[in-house]
C-alpha cells in the first residue's frame, strides 16, 4: 500500500502543464469538456463508431466545448495519428465502454493508462475479477460468469447458497444488480438483465455469485507507476446503508484512520495488484463479511459524472479527473484527508405527477446541510433555482463538519417523504441506485 511519502515520491501521471486531454467514449451531456476546460485543458472527444454499444457513446452534443471530435471506426492508427496532430498528453476513458480503447491509445502514445493493453477485462468484468482474485488466493465470492440459464441453474444446484445476485459481466450497465433467493428467481429476472447487458455493452454474459454477507463499501483509490512499480492510495471509502426492504438508502463518508477502515485499504490495495492497475483512479465495491473480511464484488474505472458526484468532489477536493492529470500530488493530498467535513448521499424516489413536489424540492434544498438535490439531469443547488423531478432516482448531499448535523437533517428528510406519501398516490420510498 502507498504511504503518503512514496505517493508524493512518484512521478507525476502527466507533464506539468498538460494541455489538451483525450476523452475516450463520452456520453452526450457527461460535462467532461466543461470539467476540463475549468482546469484550463482543451478536450478532444474520441466517440466510438455506428456498430457501438452502447449507441449512446456514438456522439456529443452540440454544445459541449469539445476542440474536435474524433470517431473511432476501428482504424487505430488514423486515430493516434490525429490525436498526436492535436497534441494530446493525457488520455482519460469517459465510460466503461471506452475503457479498453483509452488503455489501447494511451500504449501507444506512450502515455499512462490504467493498465496493460490486453488485461482490460480485469478493470470492466466481473466474472473475469472474480476468476483472478481467486486464483491468486484473495477472498472472493463463488461466481460463475455464463451467457446460458441452464448453465447457471445448474452451477446453483451445485452451490448451494442463502441466496444469489445476478448482474451484468460488464460493469456499468444500468440494470444493476438482482438478489434472487431462488432458482425461480434467477430464472425470472435473467431476460431483462441480459437484454441490457447486450443492450448497453455488447455482450450478454452475466454472473451469478453467492450473495455475499455484511455491510458494503466503495473504496475510491488512485495509482501512480512509481520507480519500482505501481503505487496504490486509497483515497475515500463510503459505507453503504440499506433500508429495511434491502434497497439503498445512503452512503457515508468515513475517515480513513481506524482498523476497519485500514483492513479495506490493505485488501483493496492488494486487489489493485491481481487486477493489473498501473495508475490513475479505480472504485472497488466491497462486502466485510464477518467471517471472510473484505470481499470484493466489483472494480471499475472512475467514469461517471453526475450533479450529485460533481457536488461531492467539489467538497471533498477529490474529482477522479484531478487523479488523472495530478497524479502524486492528488494521492499526497487525499492521503491527509484533505477534508474535515462529514458527506453523505441520501437516496429517494423523486415523485411523479404535480401534487405538492415543487414544495418537497424546496424543503429539501432549504436543509441546512444540503449541499445538492439531483435527479439525473435535473438538480439545484441549496439556495438556487430548483427543477422539477418526474419520478426518478434522487440524491440529496448534506455536508457539514458536525456528525449530528447530518444526522438531524437525513431524519428531516425522511420525515417529509412521509409527509409527501401521506399526500400522494405516489410511491416514494427509497430506489436502488447501481453502484460500479
Amino acid at each position: 500500500m502507498a504511504t503518503a511519502r512514496a505517493a508524493v515520491a512518484a512521478p507525476a501521471l502527466y507533464p506539468a502543464g498538460t494541455a489538451t486531454v483525450a476523452v475516450i467514449a463520452p456520453q452526450a451531456g457527461s460535462g467532461y469538456a466543461d470539467a476540463l476546460a475549468r482546469r484550463g485543458r482543451d478536450a478532444v472527444a474520441v466517440t466510438l463508431g455506428c456498430g457501438a454499444r452502447p449507441p449512446a457513446h456514438r456522439g456529443v452534443a452540440a454544445t459541449e466545448a469539445y476542440t474536435d471530435v474524433i470517431r473511432y471506426d476501428g482504424d487505430l492508427r488514423r486515430t493516434i495519428k490525429k490525436l498526436r496532430t492535436a497534441g494530446v498528453e493525457a488520455v482519460v476513458a469517459a465510460s466503461p465502454a471506452g475503457v479498453e480503447l483509452a488503455e489501447r491509445i494511451a500504449w501507444q502514445l506512450r502515455l499512462p493508462g490504467t493498465g496493460i493493453p490486453g488485461s482490460a477485462q480485469l478493470r470492466t468484468d466481473r466474472g473475469a475479477q472474480a476468476s483472478a482474485l481467486s486464483q491468486a488466493g484473495m477472498a472472493a465470492p463463488r461466481t460463475l460468469r455464463t451467457t446460458s440459464l441452464a448453465e447457471a441453474l445448474a452451477w446453483a444446484d451445485c452451490h448451494q447458497a442463502r441466496a444469489y445476485q445476478l448482474s451484468s459481466a460488464a460493469v456499468g450497465v444500468p440494470a444493476g444488480e438482482v438478489n434472487c433467493p431462488t432458482k425461480q428467481q434467477i430464472t425470472a429476472a435473467w431476460p431483462r438483465i441480459q437484454e441490457a447487458a447486450y443492450r448497453h455493452s455488447g455482450d450478454a454474459s452475466l454472473v451469478l455469485r453467492e450473495l455475499a454477507e455484511g455491510r458494503h463499501y466503495v473504496v475510491d483509490s488512485v495509482t501512480q507507476l512509481g520507480p519500482h512499480g505501481p503505487q496504490h492510495a486509497v483515497t475515500g471509502i463510503w459505507a453503504h446503508l440499506h433500508g429495511p426492504t434491502g434497497l439503498l438508502d445512503r452512503t457515508d463518508l468515513l475517515h480513513r484512520h481506524d482498523l476497519l477502515a485500514r483492513r479495506l485499504s490493505l485488501y483493496v490495495c492488494r486487489a489493485l495488484d491481481t487486477l493489473g492497475v498501473t495508475s490513475g483512479p479505480l472504485s472497488c465495491h466491497v462486502a466485510f463479511e464477518p467471517e471472510r473480511g473484505p470481499v470484493l464484488l466489483s472494480a471499475s474505472v472512475v467514469t461517471h459524472r453526475s450533479r450529485a458526484d460533481e457536488a461531492v468532489w467539489k467538497i471533498t477536493g477529490r474529482d477522479p479527473i484531478d487523479a488523472h492529470l495530478d497524479g502524486a500530488f492528488f494521492a499526497y493530498r487525499s492521503s491527509r484527508d484533505s477534508t474535515r467535513c462529514r458527506v453523505a448521499r441520501i437516496y429517494v424516489n423523486a415523485p411523479q405527477g404535480e401534487g405538492p413536489r415543487s414544495g418537497l424540492l424546496r424543503d429539501l434544498a432549504a436543509l441546512p446541510t444540503a449541499a445538492c438535490v439531483a435527479a439525473d439531469q435535473h438538480w439545484c443547488i441549496s439556495g438556487g433555482a430548483f427543477a422539477p423531478l418526474d419520478g426518478e432516482a434522487c440524491q440529496i448531499v448534506l455536508a457539514h463538519a458536525e456528525a449530528e448535523a447530518i444526522e438531524t437533517d437525513y431524519g428531516r428528510i425522511r420525515t417529509l417523504m412521509e409527509i409527501f406519501t401521506a399526500t400522494s398516490t405516489t410511491d416514494c420510498s427509497s430506489t436502488a441506485v447501481p453502484f460500479i
